[in-house]
């Protein structure tokens, strides 16, 4: 690991590398230097069988981050991307894995789950910040480094080709949670044809907009959002959805006690009360008239991703057991139903 951080232009001793984080692709360590207690670097092991083209992942992030910095608002910090020795913002080892670092925010913390109302409508004004930041980015279109990313039409063939397949014969012992899924893709198909429409446009948005994704303070400001992996263009509904699913869930989407899943409305609405007081200048009334639909969409989205690494054999996320993804799965079904039950209160608050 000390062999790969020399690769970087940085001049600092090292005094500790350990992994750290929770995410479900790449692999992260903190890298301490001598004479500090908090990391100071983080150096990530790119997944290039998500990521298979490390140019254009990087050429966007590093385009992301220059962007967010020259706009100079000092309640937020950006991290900065290290370039190697050779000027690259990335290294390959000797065995053909890639790596890159990043500064460490100092100062920062994250969370898994929402602590409470102020943390979660803090969230959305740094996840609304970001969309209103990259409103105006000039130049090229960011490159697409996951085509169709959040595709429902695309994720629901992978799902039926799971089906077909069933390559880890695991299809017949969990009929009932696939015929939940597919019992909703027609509806959900639907929202993919007002994509890139004026209805709802593209813009460059985050696509993995997770709590934990976003850094507070000691007083619970949120002053960073991390992880721009995914950044590209998309609808601000990926966004926003994909938020709610998780800032403004009662449980994380690996709890198996199916009882503690639902939606917070309370979370519901400090989220879109703080991404609101950022975007509502620049978003389109037609995109505010959908907001409400996209938690479940990207529940429905998700769900079926993990559904459909099941009955692959799990060749895609990371997990800890061999019922992860379903139990995944199942999670994410019963957070559909929760907001099914609630999607006249969910859709009142705008």
């Amino acid at each position: 690991m000390k062999k790969i951080v020399d690769k970087f232009d940085i001049k600092d001793n090292i005094s500790e590398i350990k992994p750290t984080g929770s995410g479900h692709i790449n692999d992260t360590y903190s890298v301490f230097v001598e004479g500090e207690k908090s990391p100071k670097y983080i150096l990530q092991r790119i997944n290039t069988n998500v990521f298979p083209n490390v140019k254009k992942l990087q050429e966007n992030i590093v385009r992301t981050l220059e962007h967010l910095k020259s706009k100079n608002d000092n309640r937020f910090k950006i991290m900065e991307a290290i370039a190697t020795n050779d000027g690259k913002y990335w290294h390959k080892d000797e065995e053909g894995l890639y790596w890159r670092m990043f500064t460490f925010i100092p100062e920062s913390q994250s969370f898994d789950l929402s602590p409470n109302d102020d943390f979660t409508y803090q969230a959305g004004v740094a996840y609304g910040w970001f969309i209103k930041s990259m409103s105006d980015l000039k130049g090229e279109k960011l490159h697409e480094v996951i085509p169709g990313f959040h595709s429902i039409k695309l994720r629901v063939t992978q799902l039926r080709d799971a089906i077909k397949n069933d390559v880890a014969n695991r299809l017949n012992d969990n009929r009932n949670i696939v015929d939940f899924y597919l019992d909703r893709c027609a509806e959900m198909e639907k929202f993919d044809s007002l994509i890139n429409t004026d209805k709802i446009p593209l813009r460059n948005t985050h696509n993995d907009t997770k709590i934990n994704n976003v850094l507070f303070n000691e007083n619970g400001k949120s002053i960073s959002v991390i992880d721009l992996d995914t950044v590209m263009p998309g609808a601000i509904h990926y966004d926003f959805g994909d938020a709610i699913r998780t800032t403004a869930a009662k449980a994380l989407e690996d709890e198996t006690d199916l009882k503690k899943v639902g939606i917070s409305l309370d979370y519901y609405k400090s989220f879109a009360k703080g991404f609101l007081s950022e975007t509502e200048d620049i978003l389109t009334q037609s995109e505010i008239d959908y907001l409400h639909i996209s938690p479940r969409i990207m529940a429905f989205i998700m769900g079926i991703r993990f559904l459909a690494d099941y009955l692959r054999g799990d060749d895609y996320y990371k997990i800890k057991y061999s019922n992860h993804n379903i139990d995944r799965a199942k999670n994410q079904m019963k957070l559909i139903l929760d907001m099914e039950e609630k999607a006249e209160l969910m859709k009142n608050i705008f």
